[in-house]
C-alpha cells in the first residue's frame, strides 16, 4: 500500500479537512457556503461530470476486460461492494436531501437550480455517486503505478463529491461518508482478490 500514497495522503488530509468543516459548522449554513460558487461554466461542467458516478465506472470495468479479467474484476467488485453498502445505509438513515431539508427549516431559502437537474428528496446519507466516484478511482489507482497519476484520481474523485453538493443533491456529511465507503470496500476487495489466484486471472477478451 505504501506505493499508492500520492492517493493516500491527499486522501487523508481531504477527510480531516471536509470532517473539521463538518463538525465545526452547522449543517444548513456549510452547505449553502460550499454551494455558493455557482457560475455559468460550473453549472454545464458539473451538470455533466456528476455522471460519473452513475454508469462511468462499469463501462470502465467492461473496457478493462479488453486488458485483463483481473483489472475488470477489481473495479465491479469494488462497485458492488460499496454500493450496497451505501444503498443499506441510505434506506437505514433515509435522511432528507438538501431539497427536503431547507423546505422543512428555511422555506425562505432559494436553493440554486441548475437548468435540467432534477432535485431528489430522500436517501441524503451516503452520497452514492461519491461511493461509487471514489471505489473506481481508487481501483484504477491500485491499477497503475504512477504516482501522479494516483493524487489525479483523487482530484477527480473529490470533484465527483463536490459536484453533488454543488448541484444540492447532497450535504458535506454524504460526500464524506460516501468517500469512506469507496475507499474502504474498494481496499478491501483488492486485498480479497489478491488472495485469490485463478488461472484465468491475467487473461482477457484478446488473450485467451
Amino acid at each position: 500500500m505504501k506505493k499508492y500514497w500520492a492517493f493516500w495522503i491527499p486522501y487523508v488530509v481531504f477527510l480531516l479537512v471536509l470532517g473539521g468543516m463538518i463538525v465545526w459548522n452547522e449543517k444548513a449554513e456549510l452547505h449553502l457556503w460550499l454551494n455558493s460558487a455557482h457560475t455559468a461554466a460550473g453549472d454545464v461542467f458539473f451538470k455533466y461530470y456528476t455522471v460519473v458516478g452513475e454508469w462511468v465506472p462499469f463501462a470502465v470495468a467492461a473496457g478493462l476486460l479488453l486488458y485483463r479479467y483481473r483489472a475488470a474484476l477489481l473495479v465491479l467488485g469494488a462497485q458492488l461492494a460499496s454500493g450496497l453498502v451505501a444503498q443499506v445505509l441510505k434506506r437505514a438513515f433515509d435522511l432528507p436531501r438538501p431539497k427536503r431539508f431547507f423546505e422543512a427549516c428555511c422555506p425562505e431559502v432559494q436553493l440554486p437550480v441548475v437548468e435540467g437537474v432534477r432535485l431528489h428528496a430522500s436517501h441524503s446519507f451516503p452520497s452514492g455517486h461519491t461511493t461509487s466516484a471514489f471505489a473506481m478511482f481508487l481501483a484504477l489507482a491500485f491499477l497503475t503505478d504512477r504516482r501522479e497519476l494516483h493524487f489525479l484520481y483523487l482530484v477527480l474523485a473529490v470533484l465527483v463529491g463536490y459536484s453533488r453538493i454543488y448541484l444540492s443533491q447532497h450535504f458535506a456529511t454524504d460526500v464524506w461518508m460516501g468517500s469512506l465507503i469507496g475507499v474502504a470496500m474498494t481496499t478491501f476487495t483488492y486485498w480479497l482478490i489478491g488472495r485469490w489466484h485463478p488461472t484465468w486471472y491475467d487473461k482477457s477478451l484478446l488473450r485467451r
